[in-house]
């Protein structure tokens, strides 16, 4: 083959002839004496079609037997392309290109190979079914249609207008396709009956094989020139005659036709066939049965009518025009023949499937019962040929909007699913498939619900975990319960392959939905689709969503859902408990068990508990909760903590019982009594507001965290204690309605060193923008010498040996401007209350004029609420108060470096 490769491109590139087809492996089956051509498989390179390829080397030694000269052969090769390029007929080879030089002629058909090559292979059963009497029945069923095929092509030839004269009818001209059909070749000698110049007149002497043994009597009387006038049909139906024999009789040589022929020279020939056969040979050409005749005669005499597979060939062809009645039998009789083994398989495969294919593509044909026999053919398709022959045609009825096409394409879907790719899926079935969804017949849509999961592992990520499940969403809200149900069931089979996020999205809602719906059967589906995927959870999953979401099932109405419910709860309950066996006892330590958790709760023994403190009772329960909380309020201090002061946190809101802070609780706001002493039992006071005990400006002392005097930034102002119960009740509005006016994250914490004070003596004096006409800044108080004062902590002697200072005393007395009554109004819960916003207390000028400590004090004790404002308006105040702030902090530092 690599030096017929070698040759044909040296030759082609001499001539500059481009060489449209790929040379293959030789075919087997026609012998070399019997044929001037070299029959070798090809490709065609524009489009891959296989192609068999008829090839003619003139430049080989002579031609043997007889040892005749290619040259003159290569008359009898460019003649058969010649006349093969021009005829077309169903049963005669089919053209498909051709290159001819001044050395070669390659001449590219339909696939083929030599009908000798068929027929031993039909002897040793190599690739053609049957065995025993099944065997020998179905060839001469086959060689009865093909001589039907054959007979037919040459009664074309030989009637007018063509008039041509075959006289080349031996089996090596008769090539079988891949089908099984028969074609009609051997156009060496093929000569018009009026073409003087002809090939059939002077080289038909020279053509291979027996032929000269063939002929008619007349030309072996006066040679292949009597044949001029000669009728082309009495003439080839001698030749076509004895071909009948060859092919009922291959073992045996030609009958002897001195004498007339009996039947019992006819050997295996049909007996219905035999009284054609002997006028076929009739001596007298002029008596003699045409080719055209024996056509007829065969048809009317019913020889061929009584064959299965001509009638099967002949009901395929025209089976667009047959009633309904008479598709439906054609396909039993389909049917009963392929299972019975009569039907080659290369009949089957490449006849029989690719018409019913096209027959189905059409909306009169009987889908229901056409497309399940196409898949059980199918079966007998190889693996390698099955995507072009039955899965190509299959996907495209896809397309089609037929609904008995459709659901047949549903129900047989297991027979080819497994056969397609995820690019088919993704590109061709699924664009299509997902109308059924939609589809106004339920029977559809649940069909197609059924179809997905056989699909399932060919669609993409974005099909399967986004699209898909859209769909499904709607089909679970479907007015039919079964599909309802499927879609459940169709979810739960679908979970191990969709992506974890999905899973945890979307199934347990999906199931959730199921356990609630008003069909038994699909509330059962959701449980057990449930236990189904429990692998798909984890433990926080199952306790938190699953057993939660499924419990209320426990108290179905129905029996049926119960005892799914309660199968279910025990297979969660036993997945949950071996998940939490590898958990630790707790994750908190000891140190962190006692500083940042608060006190951990035990529970002792004698409250009726079981082991690690659980219960199995109702009343081991409720004595179990007694007992967590003495045990809680019991416990003891550690060993660090039983010397130590008690002080209250930096960042606590409760403040010590002094007459100068307001409790914001109800329980702990002094009430006026009869006796004169105060709610916690401190001295009696007069009533009316009290002095606060403040240091003075002049001698600022830096005070320790836990200072009861000492403001920190971030803390509670200390407010005037009210003198009232209006003023007590109008506090604690004001504190449930908006808390601390200031807000606590909007303060510097002083314990920050970093972040506070030393950025403060660091950074630059930024420019004061105070806004007029009122000075927001008041000048220190002076020293008061009430007898209330109380004296302050220690001061340290200096600045660096105290890491966290706090702000001077003169912040304590800081009095914040009001926001006028249009702008935000503060509701009081009685009417007795009195208003305490007074700014002719406040100093314009910023003199030397001095501020009274108690009004000061009421006055930052009435800030206005935020909770009457809206949004926009709460985030205008704390802006305004935020600078309000920035600029007291730079007045401070100014006044700070005035004293130094």
């Amino acid at each position: 083959m690599n030096y017929l490769k070698s040759i044909t491109t040296s030759v082609l590139q001499s001539t500059g002839v481009t060489f449209p087809f790929s040379i293959g492996e030789r075919i087997p089956g026609l012998d070399s004496h019997s044929s001037i051509w070299e029959i070798r498989e090809g490709v065609k390179r524009d489009d891959g079609t296989l192609l068999t390829l008829f090839i003619f080397d003139s430049t080989l030694p002579p031609f043997q037997p007889g040892n005749k000269d290619r040259r003159t052969l290569f008359q009898l090769a460019k003649n058969a392309l010649k006349k093969l390029r021009t005829i077309r007929h169903p049963d005669v080879l089919k053209y498909i290109d051709s290159v001819e030089t001044e050395t070669h002629v390659y001449i590219a058909t339909e696939r083929v190979r030599p009908l000798e090559g068929v027929l031993r292979e039909w002897e040793t059963g190599g690739g053609l079914a049957g065995s025993g009497s099944t065997k020998g029945k179905g060839k001469e069923e086959w060689i009865g249609w093909g001589m039907k095929s054959i007979s037919t092509a040459l009664a074309f030839l030989n009637s007018p207008p063509l008039s041509q004269h075959h006289s080349y009818i031996i089996p090596s001209t008769i090539f079988i396709t891949p089908s099984l059909e028969w074609r009609l070749g051997g156009f060496d000698l093929l000569t018009g009956r009026d073409d003087s110049a002809g090939v059939l007149w002077g080289l038909a002497g020279v053509a291979p094989g027996d032929v000269g043994q063939r002929c008619a009597p007349e030309v072996q009387k006066g040679g292949w020139v009597t044949l001029r006038d000669t009728d082309p049909a009495q003439s080839d139906t001698y030749i076509l005659a004895l071909l009948l024999f060859s092919l009922y009789n291959p073992l045996s040589p030609l009958p002897s036709l001195t004498s007339q022929p009996s039947p019992s020279s006819s050997g295996a020939l049909p007996k219905a066939l035999f009284p054609l056969w002997k006028r076929m040979l009739n001596p007298n050409s002029r008596t003699r049965l045409s080719t055209i005749s024996f056509v007829d005669e065969a048809t009317t005499s019913g020889f061929w009518a009584n064959n299965p597979l001509v009638n099967l060939v002949d009901g395929l062809e025209n089976f667009e025009l047959k009633s309904e009645g008479d598709k439906l039998g054609l396909l039993r009789i389909i049917k009963d023949t392929a299972s019975a083994g009569t039907l080659p398989p290369p009949f089957t495969i490449h006849r029989v499937l690719p018409s019913l294919l096209h027959s189905l593509s059409l909306p009169t044909a009987p889908s229901s019962a056409m497309l399940p026999l196409v898949l059980e053919l199918g079966k007998l398709v190889p693996p390698t040929e099955y995507p072009k022959i039955v899965l190509e045609p299959v996907i495209k009825l896809y397309s089609s909007p037929d609904r008995g096409t459709r659901m047949a394409l549903l129900d047989g879907l297991g027979d080819y699913a497994d056969k397609m790719d995820a690019k088919m899926v993704s590109e061709k079935v699924w664009p299509n498939l997902i109308t059924g969804f939609a589809d106004t017949v339920p029977v559809i849509r649940e069909a197609t619900v059924k179809a997905v999961f056989p699909l399932a592992s060919k669609l993409s990520d974005r099909i399967l975990n986004n699209d898909l499940l859209r769909l499904l969403a709607k089909m679970q809200m479907d007015t039919e319960p079964s599909i309802r149900t499927n879609t459940c069931i169709l979810l739960g089979r679908l979970a191990p392959i969709l992506g974890p996020n999905t899973k945890k999205k979307v199934l347990v809602p999906a199931f959730a939905r199921s356990l609630k719906d008003p069909f038994v059967h699909a509330r059962v589906a959701g449980l057990m689709a449930l236990m189904a995927t429990v692998e798909c959870f984890d433990k926080e999953d199952l306790a938190g969503k699953v057993v939660p979401n499924m419990a209320f099932t426990m108290v179905d109405k129905e029996k049926l859902v119960r005892d799914q419910a309660f199968k279910a709860m025990n297979m969660f309950m036993s997945k949950i408990t071996e998940m939490v066996k590898a958990m630790p006892d707790t994750v908190l330590t000891e140190d962190r068990t006692s500083t940042s958790y608060g006190p951990v709760t035990t529970t002792s023994a004698a409250n009726g508990t079981g082991q690690a403190g659980l219960v199995n009772s109702a009343t081991g329960a409720a004595g179990a909760l007694a007992g967590w909380a003495i045990a809680s309020l019991g416990k003891q201090l550690a060993q660090t903590e039983m010397h130590s002061s008690m002080s209250a946190s930096a960042s606590s809101n409760l403040a010590p019982p002094s007459t100068t802070s307001t409790s914001t609780s109800p329980a702990a706001s002094p009430r006026p009594s009869s006796d004169g002493s105060s709610f916690f039992g401190t001295s009696p006071t007069t009533p009316g507001p009290s002095v606060p005990k403040a240091k003075s400006a002049s001698k600022p002392s830096t005070l320790g965290p836990y200072s009861s005097t000492g403001l920190k930034l971030g803390g509670k102002k200390p407010a005037a204690t009210p003198s009232n119960l209006a003023d007590v009740v109008a506090g604690e509005w004001e504190e449930e309605d908006g808390g601390n006016a200031w807000g606590m994250d909007d303060l510097i914490d002083v314990n920050a060193d970093q972040d506070d004070w030393s950025a403060f003596e660091s950074a630059p004096v930024p420019e004061i923008v105070v806004p007029p006409p009122q000075s927001y800044y008041v000048r220190s108080p002076p020293k008061t010498n009430g007898s209330s004062t109380q004296q302050a902590a220690p001061a340290s002697s200096s600045r660096g040996a105290n890491p966290n200072p706090t702000p001077v005393s003169t912040f304590a007395h800081v009095k914040s401007p009001l926001v006028p009554a249009s702008t935000s109004t503060n509701k009081s819960p009685s009417p007795s209350v009195a208003a305490t916003d007074d700014w002719g207390d406040v100093d314009d000028t910023t003199s030397s004029a001095k501020a009274s400590p108690q009004k000061a004090a009421a006055t930052a004790a009435a800030a206005p609420s935020l909770a009457g404002l809206s949004k926009e308006e709460k985030e205008k105040e704390m802006a305004r108060r935020r600078e309000e702030r920035k600029a007291r902090i730079a007045a401070m530092k100014e006044q700070k470096k005035g004293k130094s």
